[in-house]
């Protein structure tokens, strides 16, 4: 509900729910999102089409136009830095004769806020809409011995979703300081196809954040 309307030397002009106020600051953090930027380039002299404002790429991540590889921002995927770098990873081991695939099911994302935010995979009203049979676990971040000790605030949770049958992590989400910093442990089960109880038998260093998420592993149990 809040639109900035201008900048000046000292700050911004806010207008909020119809009025306009000015808020002073030494330093302005534009984040507006992000789109492909594929005009310009002379791409469509390669072939490639362009109607729908990205570079459409395969799981290896050629193109429609053989031996044309693209990464990055430009095919319109996730577009996150971290996606990016491991893209062009595959766009370059395949350009050199290998082959790997880019996995899109593990790319963890976090929002820099206080709390900090982090998740990765699928969302509850997501496996709902699908139909999946899951399990979900709840597990405060006050389990983690080190984030009660340094201060326990903001309270915190983190829930993970298993799959039921199969055993694999479908989803983990965070909210507390720190998350940004496990998360990824998250994407190293789900990218490796490891499944929860695989998981759960990883040791932890003590103490650390990153416990809590063994701890909810574990409640998981062992699949049946």
């Amino acid at each position: 509900g809040c639109k900035v309307e201008g900048i000046d030397s000292k700050g911004l002009f806010i207008n909020m729910e119809g009025q306009t106020r000015h808020e002073e600051g030494n330093s302005i953090l534009i984040s507006t999102g992000r789109r492909p930027r594929v005009a310009g380039f002379g791409l469509e002299n390669l072939g490639l089409d362009l109607s729908k404002g990205r570079i459409e790429t395969s799981e290896t991540m050629e193109t429609a136009v053989k031996g044309v590889y693209a990464a990055g921002d430009v095919n319109g995927k996730s577009m996150l830095a971290h996606t990016a770098y491991r893209e062009a990873e595959v766009a370059i081991e395949n350009i050199a004769g290998g082959n790997e695939i880019m996995c899109y099911d593990a790319i963890p994302s976090v929002v820099y806020t206080n709390p900090e935010a982090a998740w990765i995979g699928l969302q509850e009203e997501e496996l709902q809409k699908l139909n999946t049979a899951y399990e979900a676990v709840k597990v405060p971040m006050m389990l983690s011995g080190r984030y009660a000790a340094e201060g326990g605030s903001p309270r915190g949770v983190m829930k993970l979703f298993r799959e039921k049958g199969t055993g694999r992590l479908l989803g983990a989400h965070a909210l507390g300081n720190g998350s940004s910093e496990f998360i990824f442990g998250a994407a190293l089960i789900m990218g490796n196809g490891l499944t929860v109880d695989q998981a759960s038998k990883t040791v932890f260093p003590h103490p650390t954040v990153g416990e809590v998420m063994r701890e909810g592993l574990q409640l998981f149990g062992e699949e049946d």
